[in-house]
């Protein structure tokens, strides 16, 4: 199929926004806001304000009156800085999850992340298909740790160990180089008392509440890493919310959507709390969110954060 929408210079694209609606004050900043960011990155923002389609299917390329380019920048910075600051909080927690798994597991077996002794049975034997091929969760494991040993191999601190002791290398060493992605699945093959340890280290009466944290947290830090509209993203990869799982104090996120951002950015500041209080994350990220640019329309609670949210836990 041929693509057959016309190349558009700047001007053409402010002029095509304006056409839809869009009001802009100043030309050449708008000019400058396309080029810095792309018109398609742009309409992402844009989106929110068009108005729905009568059919009840989609929306309209008409925004609603009254909806300035000026706004839509100043929702696109703010969620570039939201970006910033939940992949600081992400990391933070990955880190303490990496530090708690290297220690409990290295008590059991120094290498127990390299054979199924000190693991979850069921966990590692689960049968799993990927590229055509059916194997158990842990024998996929073991490739996905191979590959990222190897791109590791050239760091000093995995070299200096391969030579002085040869493989395998010990969970405290190889954690410091497994990605976010292979921490939360090691997490997943840990024993039920190690991953109930860590929970409860993260203020979580259940484990299975932080598994889900971080398959969401993978999920959202990749959107960040990759610079995807975040604020108001529905979120394929939910985070499970049931309330006899979560701490009283966070008992009401339960009753919101699991696929809206707030809940994850919740729990992250309920984590980092607890994890490494002294990173002051949940500060900055509540100083981020009362900081939400005065736009009509708009507002977190599109994110489905409560009205109240700044009387309620992580945050008072």
């Amino acid at each position: 199929m041929h693509y057959s929408e016309p190349h558009l210079t700047y001007e053409r694209q402010l002029a095509l926004l304006k056409s839809r609606g869009v009001t802009c004050d100043d030309d050449a900043a708008g000019l400058r806001f396309l080029q810095a960011n792309g018109y398609y990155n742009v309409t992402g923002y844009v989106y929110p304000f068009r108005l729905p389609d009568p059919s009840g299917v989609g929306r309209l390329d008409q925004v609603q009156p009254g909806t300035r380019l000026e706004d839509v920048a100043r929702l696109l910075a703010f969620d570039r800085d939201l970006r910033v600051l939940l992949l600081k909080g992400i990391q933070i927690v990955e880190v303490s999850v990496r530090a708690n798994i290297a220690y409990g597991l290295g008590a059991r077996d120094p290498v127990g992340h390299t054979t199924t002794t000190n693991l979850d049975p069921a966990a590692t034997s689960r049968m799993q298909t990927r590229h055509g091929r059916t194997r158990s969760a842990f024998d996929w494991w073991i490739e996905e740790y191979g590959r990222l040993q190897d791109r590791a191999r050239t760091e000093p601190y995995v070299a200096h160990n391969l030579a002085k002791y040869g493989p395998p290398l010990p969970i405290w060493i190889a954690c410091e180089f497994l990605d976010f992605g292979a921490v939360t699945r090691l997490f997943t093959f840990l024993m039920h008392a190690d991953r109930q340890r860590i929970a409860a280290t993260a203020g979580l009466p259940r484990e299975r509440t932080l598994r889900s944290c971080l398959t969401t947290m993978n999920y959202v830090r990749n959107a960040c890493a990759h610079n995807a509209r975040l604020w108001n993203r529905v979120l394929i990869q939910k985070v499970q919310l049931r309330q006899s799982d979560l701490p009283t104090e966070l008992a009401y996120l339960a009753g919101g959507p699991g696929d809206k951002l707030y809940p994850v950015i919740a729990l992250t500041a309920w984590l980092t709390t607890h994890f490494n209080p002294s990173a002051g994350w949940a500060y900055d990220m509540a100083g981020l969110l009362a900081a939400f640019p005065s736009i009509p329309g708009r507002s977190i609670q599109e994110m489905s954060a409560p009205l109240a949210w700044q009387g309620s836990a992580p945050w008072r």
